[in-house]
């Protein structure tokens, strides 16, 4: 007697057609998923080096704000994970200042400067221009007597 078959013979399991089949539509939805990977950590990269030359560029405006060219033409500054280096270059003659309302002649020289600031260990970051007033006390204020 021969054994009973629950399926027909034709019937038995997957056909060699749809494996490769198969095989295609995954490695088809494989490849799309990776370019997806690679253009969003592309992207993310790009976020990155963006937002890093935005805080660079910040320190930077920052270190303008409290800088002095008159004073301090050069210097580096280290912020620890990078550096600021600036270089002032007067761009108008020095001139003494002007009390108000008098008119008269003040107590300070002031000038004009092209200040530039740039990192010097990270080349791919543009540098920083600028134009900022320096100043130098040429006289002190006169001293308050005491009296009252």
């Amino acid at each position: 007697m021969k054994p009973q078959l629950d399926n027909p013979p034709g019937e038995a399991g997957f056909t060699l057609i749809e494996t490769i089949v198969a095989l295609v539509i995954l490695a088809a939805a494989l490849l799309a998923f990776y370019e997806f990977l690679a253009s969003s950590l592309h992207a993310a990269d790009r976020v990155r080096h963006a937002a890093e030359a935005y805080d660079r560029r910040q320190n930077a405006l920052a270190l303008a704000t409290k800088l002095n060219p008159m004073a301090t033409p050069e210097g580096t500054l280290d912020l620890g994970s990078y550096r600021l280096h600036w270089r002032a270059e007067r761009i108008s003659t020095p001139q003494r200042s002007t009390e108000y309302p008098s008119g008269s002649e003040g107590a300070f020289t002031v000038a004009l400067f092209r200040v530039v600031i740039d990192f010097p260990d990270d080349h791919e970051f543009a540098p920083v221009e600028l134009t900022k007033l320096g100043h130098h006390r040429e006289t002190r204020p006169a001293e308050p007597s005491g009296n009252l």
